[in-house]
């Protein structure tokens, strides 16, 4: 495989002139590894990476590109990717340029580790050494471990002059058992760590590593499939993971460079093949709220749990409705609203003025659009606005005959809640939403899920009562969660809900559009008496529109117990409070839809894992 074949195009380019603090910013902006410099011609002279752009450790800082820019290696387009990937290695870094030639230093794109691990994988290539004990790294493992409590001066020493790519955090000296890392993009997401040692004005006191770290993490163990590592790290673009033993504690790293050397080259030497058994495991946060990882929407799972049968039982076209409600396209989105409420129903289908079904409305469909459009508070939903403006129109089709794990595959693929079902000569038998799905599952799983193999943990499925309803709605939509946990710190308050969030009074009939005055109070001048205050109007917060809910799950519950609470207050979620009494989380409608969705993708990679013909190295 040449390279051409895997570049792509930089998010964006530097000169020699810019201030590093500068290249910090567009990465923390962008997401890019590597910045190309080059000049007017599109000549490229080196590059930085997220290593060159943390060295600065001032907001003042007046170090320039070409004060730390790296000249090798820049890599050309029709090298071989095994080549390039040794290169890359011995110069010890995990993204570079890609030029045209040595002769043509013309800009061509870059390439990362990342990069070249989603290629292989979308490819179809097994990786040659099959577990993470073949390939994780040992060697230095006392460097790459560190406790919450040390400075942060000396992650950013390891990383930026030992090479290392991050470090674990640990639990502590004799508890060796990971809750977080630390990598060169905390580093560049925020500058909460400066200690400003380029500064005339001295060096500040340096933050503390639990500051600035990832928690949460994900881990894996000695016998853990490297296939389920590299798609960990391709989707959630994770440098690297800790591995740990059978009582919890960190025996290794392994990295994207490990995961690549098991695709291109095989076990390291002296290694010994490892039977696989089991995925990768989620790392608890040390903290009130145990954040799990951050896994995406189809290849989460939380705790592993006994396989599923083939189906769950109906196909498709067993759980269709054969019509819904609807509505035209030229009525109003308060006329849908009013609709929903009259006819109970949380789907309206759109036909057009020959009654041709165009679309459906949804209260999902009313949520994703007012994320989009800009914050509730900002605007007049009861406006004439037409039902075009909130509608889908991108339906997922499924065949009657398919099991109801591919219709749920496909609502989770297009973020929709209504999939038309159709029969084999593609003629409309009926729709399934979101609602029917979770019955079904309902009446054919009781007893073989529990909660905490669905649910979504507490960094994605929780806010803060204070946090701003457009924040909130913005937080669903990016997740595909229907509900979110309100938490304060020391309780649970509540949860905002999909299904009531379209019929929250967000205006006064008097007033016009609601909003919260806060009232803040300060001295005007040290040691005196004489006060101040001002009085800022914000917009409505989440504390605003929850549903106060005052019960709870345990992740070891029945997946249907959580079900039922939700039919029993009329919200799309349940929170999930762990046997302490610390928040873990949320379980929502979506969650079991995406557990539905789950299934049929694994069936599918496993069908498509013993198809396919196992390449090895280069060939």
């Amino acid at each position: 495989m040449k390279l051409w074949e895997v570049l792509r195009k930089p998010a964006f380019t530097v000169t020699p002139d810019m201030l590093l603090r500068r290249v910090k910013a567009l990465f923390r902006r962008t997401g890019e590894r590597v910045a190309p410099v080059v000049d007017g011609d599109g000549r490229v002279h080196g590059y930085v990476t997220w290593v060159e752009a943390i060295l600065p450790t001032s907001r003042k800082s007046a170090a320039t590109v070409k004060d730390a820019m790296r000249e090798h290696p820049i890599l050309y387009e029709d090298v071989e990717l095994e080549e390039a990937y040794r290169r890359m290695l011995g110069h010890g870094v995990w993204a570079a340029p890609v030029v045209k030639s040595p002769e043509e230093p013309i800009l061509r794109g870059v390439v990362t580790f990342r990069d070249m691990l989603k290629v292989l994988i979308d490819a179809g290539y097994a990786p040659v050494a099959e577990s993470v004990g073949e390939v994780m790294t040992t060697e230095r493992l006392d460097d790459m471990i560190i406790e919450p409590g040390e400075r942060v001066t000396r992650v950013w020493a390891r990383i930026v002059k030992m090479g290392l790519p991050g470090v674990v955090v640990v639990r502590g000296a004799e508890e060796k058992v990971p809750i977080g890392l630390v990598t060169a993009k905390n580093f560049v997401d925020t500058d909460r760590w400066l200690f400003r040692r380029e500064s005339e004005t001295g060096l500040a006191a340096p933050a503390k590593v639990r500051r600035i770290m990832t928690r949460g993490v994900l881990a894996a163990t000695v016998d853990t499939p490297v296939e389920y590592v590299a798609k960990a790290m391709v989707e959630n673009d994770l440098t690297m993971l800790p591995v740990v033993d059978k009582d919890g504690k960190v025996v290794g790293v392994v990295t994207q460079a490990d995961v690549l050397r098991a695709y291109i080259e095989g076990r390291k030497p002296g290694r010994a093949p490892v039977p696989l058994r089991g995925v990768p495991v989620p790392v608890a946060a040390e903290e009130k709220i145990r954040y799990a990882t951050r896994e995406t929407v189809l290849v989460q799972r939380l705790v592993a749990k006994p396989a599923v049968a083939e189906t769950i039982g109906p196909t498709a076209g067993e759980v269709a409705v054969a019509e819904l409600p609807a509505v035209r396209v030229l009525d109003t989105v308060e006329h849908a609203r009013k609709e929903m409420l009259r006819r109970k129903t949380n789907y309206l289908l759109v036909v057009d003025e020959e009654g041709k079904v165009i679309g459906v409305v949804s209260k999902w469909s009313m949520l994703k659009a007012i994320g989009l459009k800009g914050p509730l508070w900002r605007r007049r939903l009861n406006d004439r606005l037409f039902i075009e403006y909130v509608m889908e129109t991108d339906l997922p089709q499924v065949r009657a005959s398919e099991p109801l794990e591919n219709a749920a595959l496909a609502l989770v693929s297009k973020g929709a809640e209504v999939a038309v079902v159709v029969d084999d000569e593609g003629r409309t038998v009926g729709y399934i939403t979101k609602d029917q799905l979770v019955k079904a599952y309902v009446e054919t799983q009781r007893g073989r899920a529990l909660v905490e193999n669905v649910m979504t943990p507490g960094r994605m499925g929780v806010v803060h009562p204070h946090h701003t309803l457009y924040h909130a709605v913005n937080k669903m939509r990016t997740f595909y969660l229907d509900a979110l946990a309100v938490y304060d710190g020391s309780r649970v308050r509540g949860v905002v809900s999909a299904n009531r969030l379209p019929f929250v009074a967000y205006e006064d009939s008097a007033r016009g559009p609601r909003s919260r005055r806060l009232i803040w109070v300060r001295k005007l001048v040290r040691g005196a008496a004489r006060f101040g205050r001002y009085v800022k109007v914000s917009p409505l917060l989440a504390l605003d529109a929850m549903v106060p809910l005052r019960v709870h799950v345990s992740p070891r519950d029945d997946v249907v117990k959580a079900v039922e609470l939700m039919e029993k207050y009329r919200v799309d979620g349940v929170p999930v409070v762990g046997e302490d009494g610390l928040l873990l989380g949320i379980v929502c409608k979506n969650d079991i839809v995406r557990e539905l969705a789950r299934t049929a993708k694994r069936r599918a990679e496993v069908a498509e894992r013993l198809a396919r013909p196992r390449v090895r190295g280069g060939e």
